[in-house]
């Protein structure tokens, strides 16, 4: 027989799981992906999808040309950016660095950060934890109407 504290604990616990969004399915195998492979049904810049790694991480190998995204502010990912080719300038709450190959930039959540390249394009690894902005972006490239892109991003940002 059960005590009503545990009866109360397992009815809270119960309640908490109801809330929550089901997440990706856990992967059931790792892979490996070769430098012009993305990961099947993605381009070949999706090295890591929510989907593929059961939502823990996404990860892109992209290139950025100029001023990258808006000034934003995540309330559930970090973001982590390394510099494979070119320069780049970051912008992360009052803090502004510019970083050559090699160079990795933490952007946690909570704080209004923003990126670009400096003096033309530059390649880099950008991965995003827990990966639940992989839905943003996969739903965004399916858009071309900046309407429909703003509506999208209000219901991620």
């Amino acid at each position: 027989m059960s005590s009503p504290r545990s009866d109360h604990a397992r009815d809270a616990a119960t309640d908490q799981h109801d809330l929550e969004p089901p997440g990706p399915a856990m992967p059931v195998r790792g892979y490996v992906l070769g430098p012009d492979e993305g990961v099947p049904g993605r381009g070949t810049d999706v090295k890591c999808s929510a989907h593929s790694t059961g939502g823990s991480l996404a990860l892109y190998r992209t290139v950025v040309d100029g001023p990258g995204p808006p000034p934003h502010r995540h309330t559930h990912e970090d973001e982590t950016i390394v510099v494979l080719e070119g320069t780049m300038q970051v912008e992360c709450g009052n803090d502004t660095w510019t970083g050559g190959p090699g160079a990795t930039f933490f952007l946690p959540r909570g704080l209004t950060h923003t990126f670009r390249s400096v003096e033309g394009p530059a390649t880099i690894l950008f991965l995003v934890t827990p990966g639940h902005l992989d839905e943003f972006f996969r739903l965004k490239d399916e858009l071309s109407d900046p309407t429909e892109i703003a509506a999208l991003a209000r219901r991620f940002f």
